[in-house]
């Protein structure tokens, strides 16, 4: 079997593009605070899973 974690990248399919060149993608409709409201749960469940982290704790 093939390694394709080592082959070499196809260069022809690579876009630059700027952070003003974004355009709204209306993948998840609201503000931005609440796509960040919507992650949170989820970010915080992830940081459970690694007992170097207390999630409760506000600041760390």
């Amino acid at each position: 079997m093939k390694d394709l974690y080592n082959l070499p990248m196809d260069r022809s399919q690579i876009r630059r593009k700027n952070r003003s060149d974004r355009t709204d993608d209306d993948f998840v409709p609201g503000t931005m605070a609440e796509r960040i409201a919507l992650v949170w749960p989820l970010t915080r469940e992830v940081a459970s899973l690694n007992p170097d982290f207390n999630v409760e704790q506000r600041s760390q």
